[in-house]
């Protein structure tokens, strides 16, 4: 699917190429039947000259662009601005920043929400880049073009009766901003970038533009931290290919939220139940679960991807009806092997010791340095929620968890 999409787009920046090519054809179809030679000579030649030079244009235009990657940027100058929305959540490899307020109203309060008819596009600003990072980056990447939904306002954070907007798009349009903010696009020979990737996610004034704002595609991140009947957090280790946290652990269920997550009759629309659905569907299929092994599940937060354009994600909690034993014996689907290698089951440290300030500190010592961001999110927002008194799950997550202060080894499946 991801070739098909790449090539579709081929064809329309290479319009004048495929013109060119139908020329070269209609000269050579043309040239077995009765009309002057000369005729079907000349409309092959304009067909392989047009062809020629947008192909030399083009490859060359690419040769001259590059995008040139802030992996060091840790966004530090941000630091007093993020503070004041929540808790700052760094992990090994990437920023974001829990919004508290939002969080607190998510756990306590339903949001609406309505779904806008018009789907995403992408800005000009971006379009005319969007072909040679797309064909880049899918040389390396495991993904595919499919239909996804993205945030199109702020989630209200006080008492106020509004709705969220969400709002369709596609995968690529996503790719093609988002995950283009963490690159600056350069020319040859230019001493200034053409594109500044932090520009697509700050204001003015050097704070985080809002959703409304926003020109970027803000797919909805969903994830789900699912433990089991005896007290294990269920992870999984994402394959190298992946585009969401390459090579990471992450979260026991991640991914995008899709249509088909929300409700097929359009009414009764809450942001915390449309994202539930998202979270236990990625989760029924990375750990290939099914639908009566899942108990219940609650939403826990919500937070701002900085290193991702400042993407929005969401995290649930969610309690299964298996042992661990009996999720690390189930074997990976065929079509989540390129996306995941292996399904881990961990203890996680005592409840006393959970800070959302330090939510990998919650992780077994092994793999802190390899969890993803949205599982240091999910944690740091699952800290918050448990001291909250009245999240519903509260109480039988705790009767869950191992009492014990020694941690069992962490378990690998299939």
């Amino acid at each position: 699917m991801t070739t098909m999409s790449i090539w579709r787009r081929s064809l329309w920046r290479y319009r004048v190429t495929t013109a060119g090519i139908a020329l070269t054809s209609f000269g050579a179809a043309t040239a077995i039947h009765n009309p002057p030679v000369a005729i079907s000579v000349l409309a092959a030649a304009a067909g392989c000259f047009v062809s020629g030079l947008e192909i030399h244009a083009n490859r060359r235009r690419a040769r001259l662009v590059r995008f040139q990657s802030r992996d060091g940027d840790d966004y530090g100058d941000l630091s007093s601005h993020l503070s004041s929305l929540g808790p700052v959540v760094k992990s090994a490899h990437d920023v974001g920043v829990i919004m508290a307020k939002e969080c607190a109203r998510l756990r306590g309060q339903l949001v609406r929400a309505e779904l806008e008819t018009s789907p995403y596009r992408l800005p000009r600003e971006l379009r005319i880049w969007s072909f040679d990072f797309l064909a880049r980056r899918a040389r390396v990447a495991a993904m595919y073009n499919g239909d996804i939904i993205g945030l199109a306002s702020d989630v209200p954070s006080g008492d106020e009766d509004a709705a969220v907007k969400l709002r369709p798009g596609r995968y690529f349009d996503f790719f093609c901003s988002n995950l283009l903010a963490p690159f600056d696009v350069w020319g040859t020979g230019r001493k200034l970038p053409l594109l500044r990737g932090r520009e697509l996610i700050l204001d003015q004034d050097g704070k985080l533009l809002t959703f409304r704002r926003s020109r970027l595609a803000n797919t909805v991140g969903v994830s789900s931290l699912a433990f089991t009947t005896d007290g294990q957090l269920i992870l999984v280790a994402q394959a190298k290919d992946n585009v969401g946290s390459p090579g990471l652990i992450a979260p026991s269920g991640s991914g995008a939220l899709e249509p088909r997550d929300l409700p097929q009759d359009g009414t009764g629309l809450t942001l915390g139940d449309i994202v539930r659905r998202g979270a236990e569907r990625e989760l029924r299929e990375e750990c290939h679960i099914s639908e009566q092994d899942i108990e219940v599940g609650a939403i826990v937060g919500h937070g701002r991807w900085v290193s991702r354009g400042a993407m929005p994600e969401f995290c649930v909690v969610t309690l299964l009806q298996l042992t661990s034993d009996e999720v690390l014996d189930r074997a990976a689907r065929l079509v989540e092997r390129p996306y995941v290698t292996e399904v881990l089951a961990v203890d996680l440290a005592p409840i006393t010791r959970w800070n959302p300030k330090k939510p990998l500190a919650m992780l077994p010592e092994e793999i802190r340095g390899s969890a993803s961001w949205p599982l240091a999110l999910g944690l740091a927002c699952l800290a918050q929620a448990i001291l909250d008194q009245s999240w519903p799950l509260r109480q039988e997550l705790v009767q869950r968890l191992p009492a014990q202060e020694q941690r069992r080894p962490v378990r690998e499946g299939a």
